[in-house]
């Protein structure tokens, strides 16, 4: 049952299936759903050009559900020993439903089997991560409404500066939002290509595949043509959605940064309810906003996992090669990692207590200076000589 779907002779040292397998089997675990959906459209196609019988691809749908069933009860696992979800898949369905499991392979290679599987998830995560990103926007809409007239300090170089509001503050991040928003609807868009038929990147000889037939089964908008583009667009895809989400990562860190500066107990703008921070296990008056660090720290791990991507692939010539394997991993944890983050504001960020006392006790003379530049300005006088007037002023310079 675990023997490798290319293995013929003697076993493999196990130190070398160790070292080449890794974590893959692990990672495809998650990924079977999406597996077993391009492999019941790859079935289907089979039929329709004769490879399997209307009987045969009928048991290989019954057997690729009876996987999902299996899997979506934990009792479907795929072992080290099969190196990845595909050869567990095809080697159940062989094991049950005999010869059906040998043919579901035919016009396909794990190459193009990997890159569907990956671009099907990437499909469907990116569209959570537009409805998560959605709700977040229209959460920062509706939450500056509070913060309307609310007068507060704004900072450069984390000194106070001029006087801002706590509408824009927030509004701001409202903008940015809707901003990433717009970039993951285009690379939503470009990746929207069916790689399934590309085989190893050089197509299948002998065997005319239906590949736009599998292209529509699947929810395509289109096919995946060239097929040695779809063996370059393994990890060079996945390398530029992250890339897009790091946009949500770093405005979500700075947002976070924010939070932390103003939660502080030197300037408590802001707060959370409890139910939003941890204490200490020493100091029983703290109230730490450990969320907003972990957020912050967060930014870093994420540009690891997209840095990691981009490192693998840039070192690389077209065609397959077995490093790309390693970009897998990096590729699922920066988009959960990217999914609860948006989900940790969404909770978060309603809940947000304005102090209006403490921001009205912030608004010390020095954030006005600069009003009054503009006012002598207004009054006639050049810019630089109202500057300096008001700073000799300010500094009681003679």
């Amino acid at each position: 049952m675990a023997q490798k779907l290319w293995q013929t002779g003697s076993a493999l040292h196990p130190l070398v299936e160790a070292f080449t397998v890794g974590d893959d089997s692990v990672i495809d675990q998650k990924l079977i759903p999406y597996d077993i959906q391009a492999s019941i459209a790859h079935a289907k196609m089979l039929a329709r050009i004769g490879v399997l019988s209307p009987e045969e691809y009928k048991t290989a749908e019954q057997g690729l559900q009876k996987i999902y069933t299996l899997w979506e009860n934990g009792k479907f696992m795929v072992q080290k020993a099969q190196e990845d979800g595909h050869t567990a898949i095809e080697q159940f369905l062989t094991t049950e439903y005999g010869e059906v499991g040998k043919k579901i392979h035919t016009g396909r290679s794990r190459n193009d089997q990997s890159l569907v599987m990956v671009r099907l998830f990437a499909k469907a995560k990116l569209k959570t991560l537009q409805e998560l990103l959605n709700t977040l926007i229209k959460i920062f809409a509706e939450k500056k409404q509070e913060g309307e007239g609310v007068v507060m300090p704004g900072y450069t170089h984390t000194q106070k500066a001029m006087p801002t509001t706590v509408f824009l503050w927030l509004e701001s991040f409202q903008h940015g939002f809707e901003d990433m928003d717009r970039l993951l609807e285009s690379v939503a868009k470009m990746i929207d290509q069916n790689p399934l038929g590309s085989a190893a990147g050089f197509g299948v000889p002998h065997l005319v595949l239906d590949r736009d037939f599998t292209t529509k089964e699947l929810g395509f908008a289109k096919t995946q043509e060239n097929p040695l583009y779809c063996a370059l667009s393994r990890g060079f895809f996945e390398n530029i959605i992250l890339q897009s989400l790091s946009g949500i990562m770093i405005l979500s860190a700075r947002f976070a940064s924010d939070m932390i500066f103003f939660t502080a107990q030197e300037t408590a703008f802001f707060a959370l309810p409890d139910a939003f921070v941890t204490g200490s296990s020493i100091m029983p008056q703290k109230k730490n906003y450990d969320l907003f660090e972990i957020m912050r720290g967060n930014v870093r791990v994420f540009t690891a996992f997209q840095q990691s991507i981009q490192n693998i692939i840039a070192s690389l010539g077209s065609g397959y090669h077995r490093d790309l394997q390693l970009t897998k991993k990096p590729f699922v944890d920066g988009i959960e990692l990217a999914e609860s983050t948006l989900q940790l504001l969404i909770a978060a960020v309603p809940e947000i207590i304005i102090h209006h006392e403490n921001l009205k006790n912030a608004l010390t003379d020095d954030l006005f200076l600069t009003e009054k530049v503009y006012q002598k300005v207004a009054n006639g006088e050049c810019f630089r000589d109202a500057y300096q007037e008001v700073k000799r002023e300010f500094f009681g310079i003679e």
